[in-house]
């Protein structure tokens, strides 16, 4: 009887360690995924900052070519006069 019980512990005792090894497998990638995912939110605040660059110079861009535009379309309304 008692080697029965000891037969049961150790089998408990072996589904408890693989569990162990599943639950610190799964916390590692957790972790790495964590780090990962930190990394990628620091480059993308980064990207942020040159898109909101890019879009500046777009939008001076954009007005100076309205400037333009206007100007030539007056030039060409006075040469039709």
């Amino acid at each position: 009887m008692i080697n029965f019980y000891k037969l049961l512990l150790s089998r408990e005792q072996g589904k408890i360690g693989n569990q162990i090894n599943r639950l610190e497998n799964g916390l590692g990638i957790m972790q790495a995924v964590t780090e990962k995912v930190d990394d990628l939110k620091g480059m993308l605040e980064l990207k942020m900052k040159d898109v909101e660059i890019e879009k500046s110079k777009t939008d001076e861009l954009i007005e100076i070519v309205g400037k333009e535009t206007e100007i030539a379309e007056q030039e060409s309304a006075a040469a039709a006069i």
